[in-house]
């Protein structure tokens, strides 16, 4: 079922010439915006929970023993299977990293 949404002029101008451009429904384009909208949140959330748990240096100390603790496990016979993540998936993590982090 399709709903109605008022936008500014300029907005839906905007969103009519993006539509255009990519030959896709506008629905589509919001819909594609919202997504990024959301990762672009998830990451932002998570960056400020780390920058949280850098600053108690106790908590910071537990994690990182918890993670190297974890790390052991990391090559447990598991060579052959499945990567966890595609190669795009790495691609977005290692990019997202390198723009957060500046690596």
């Amino acid at each position: 079922m399709a709903t109605t949404v008022r936008v500014d002029e300029r907005l839906a101008r905007v969103l009519r010439e993006l539509a255009r451009e990519e030959r896709r429904p506008i629905g589509r384009v919001i819909e594609d915006a919202i997504q990024q909208y959301r990762k672009e949140r998830f990451w932002q959330g998570v960056q400020e929970d780390f920058a949280r748990l850098r600053s108690d240096p106790v908590a910071w100390k537990a994690y990182e023993d918890e993670v190297t603790l974890w790390d052991a496990t990391a090559s447990d016979g598991l060579e052959n299977e499945e990567p966890y993540y595609s190669p795009e998936e790495e691609a977005e993590i290692s990019e997202h990293y390198a723009r957060t982090y500046g690596r």
